[in-house]
């Protein structure tokens, strides 16, 4: 059965940050953050579903650094997947995170090059290649705050997709990718692309998600509510998104 996903980047949304978050979404198994955002807001989403929360760190430092004088802080009650392979005990689901943006600006922590990604995505190899022995599969999910190259990403350079990420999803296939970092603020712009059996789709600020895993047992009794009749990929289902 599909597993239910609340995935958010990039922005603080009220439909979301409210009291009424638990009653609206309780059927949400497991939350993802795809980089730029208030520590606060992750921390009110693990305490407001008590459900696990992976995240990835965005590009821009201040909303890191907010609560900790210039040093990185980590949301209680959520995991940095940032340059990690994890498996998930409530799901079973894999899970991988790159963080960061490409490199545009001197002295940033959370900018990186193609080969410091690579070098990256080369330190977790190991474990993904040990999860294809001993599960069949290397990775499900992939989180991450910057695109592919060439897949839902801008020509700038800060907006530009990682090459080396788009080596990523043709090596290891993981079943689908998780982003932000690309503002889509008309809805007719493309937010779903499909790359070497990998769905890649882009969350801002935020999407509910059915994401069709076989072999992965739901924890969480499913909540029948209304789907978004749009949404044309197998396996998955857009119930909210911006706008």
């Amino acid at each position: 059965m599909p597993i239910r996903v609340l995935a958010v980047s990039d922005q603080v949304d009220p439909r979301i940050h409210s009291s009424t978050l638990k009653q609206r979404m309780s059927d949400v198994q497991i939350v993802f953050g795809c980089g730029d955002l208030p520590a606060s807001y992750l921390e009110f989403l693990a305490d407001a579903l008590d459900r696990p929360v992976y995240f990835v760190f965005g590009n821009h430092l201040e909303e890191a650094t907010r609560k900790s004088g210039g040093k990185l802080y980590q949301p209680m009650g959520c995991v940095d997947l940032g340059g990690k392979v994890m498996r998930d005990k409530c799901t079973g689901l894999i899970l991988a995170g790159i963080p960061g943006s490409p490199k545009y600006g001197e002295g940033e922590p959370l900018q990186f090059s193609e080969w410091q990604i690579r070098w990256m995505i080369l330190k977790m190899a190991p474990r993904l290649y040990w999860n294809t022995f001993r599960h069949g599969r290397a990775l499900d999910i992939l989180i991450t705050h910057a695109p592919p190259r060439d897949l839902g990403d801008r020509p700038d350079l800060p907006h530009r997709g990682f090459a080396a990420i788009r080596g990523m999803l043709a090596r290891f296939h993981p079943r689908y990718m998780l982003h932000g970092h690309i503002h889509l603020y008309d809805r007719s712009e493309q937010w779903e692309f499909t790359y070497e059996g990998c769905t890649i789709i882009n969350v801002y600020p935020y999407r509910v998600l059915d994401l069709d895993l076989p072999g992965l047992v739901r924890s969480v009794p499913a909540v029948q509510e209304t789907t978004d009749p749009s949404a044309s990929s197998p396996g998955l289902t857009e119930e909210r998104a911006h706008g």
